[in-house]
């Protein structure tokens, strides 16, 4: 009995490490998506936000594909996709880096930050499947 109750507790832990990690992943696009609201208009940035948003918005996206997966090999291919949108929206941040003010300057760090973790935890997901 004992042991059952040991299982149940486990998985529901994993449910709710799963249900944050979504919910972060959410977060992370309305944040990028107020981050774009902010950043001046110009010819080159408004090509790099557009690819921002749908870089941060595909990380939860594979993210849910990833929870509702069949088999081990089709989530670790959505893990893989969530690292390399994680590792994408880097990349349109720091392109995204000039003619800022002060205040988007410290939500842009946060958001280079958050990327950074979230590919982070991405890879270590994938490292833990494979291994």
């Amino acid at each position: 009995m004992e042991y059952s109750s040991t299982k149940s507790e486990n998985y529901n832990e994993k449910l709710q490490r799963s249900r944050d990690l979504a919910e972060r992943c959410a977060i992370f696009a309305q944040n990028a998506r107020a981050f774009v609201r902010k950043t001046p208009k110009t010819i080159s940035s408004m090509g790099d936000c557009r690819r921002l948003i749908r870089c941060s918005g595909e990380i939860g996206a594979a993210y849910l594909d990833a929870d509702k997966s069949l088999s081990k090999n089709e989530f670790l291919q959505c893990i893989r996709d969530c690292n390399r949108e994680a590792r994408q929206s880097q990349h349109w941040l720091q392109l995204l880096d000039d003619n800022l003010e002060e205040r988007s300057k410290k939500m842009h760090a946060e958001l280079l930050q958050e990327a950074r973790e979230l590919e982070c935890i991405f890879g270590a997901i994938m490292h833990k499947v494979k291994s």
